[in-house]
């Protein structure tokens, strides 16, 4: 009991850290006409269009339909999409942090589903002033955030990195929707 309680107390700052900032990714800023967006298409067999559209849909008014001023969503079964606007706070590290607003759609099919993250843009105040000020994705981490614009960020990687990760973690979120209503 003695040894599991050490080995906890010398493993607890390495699972801290991991928490924070998750390394660096090559391409982590996807463009699509000019724009910032991370798109994946996903293969769901012998799963038809109705019954992946009613998880994802549950799914997206569990976690964006509480609060209109935050988020909100608008679907279509009969198209079989889903739209979410959202904003929330995203870390970029252990002490930063930004406010990114995000467009997400969904286009539900018989065995399978694509879905698209654009529309990004971040809400900084790099002081804690109250003095958020808005920027573009493209103005900030295009090109791996070789491209920032933006003087007052220092390190565009953060956000690149930040963001992709973000992005890959709410598409698992709707991955697993699905798995749940398999």
């Amino acid at each position: 009991m003695k040894n599991l309680i050490i080995l906890l107390l010398i493993i607890s700052p390495v699972l801290a850290m991991a928490q924070g900032h998750k390394g660096d990714v090559d391409a982590c800023a996807p463009m699509k006409n000019g724009k910032v967006c991370y798109t994946d298409k996903i293969t769901v067999a012998k799963m038809n269009k109705d019954a992946i559209f009613n998880a994802i849909n549950e799914w997206a008014k569990k976690n964006y339909g509480k609060d209109v001023f935050l988020s909100n969503v608008s679907s279509s079964k009969s198209k079989g999409t889903i739209s979410v606007n959202s904003k929330v706070e995203l870390l970029l590290n252990d002490t930063d942090k930004t406010i990114i607003k995000y467009k997400m759609k969904i286009n539900c099919h018989d065995e399978g589903y694509d879905i698209e993250m654009s529309n990004i843009t971040y809400q900084y105040d790099p002081n804690n002033d109250k003095k958020y000020k808005t920027y573009k994705a493209e103005d900030v981490i295009a090109n791996g955030g070789k491209s920032n614009v933006v003087a007052i960020i220092k390190d565009p990687k953060l956000f690149c990195n930040a963001t992709f990760f973000f992005a890959e973690n709410l598409f698992g979120e709707v991955f697993d929707a699905i798995q749940e209503a398999e």
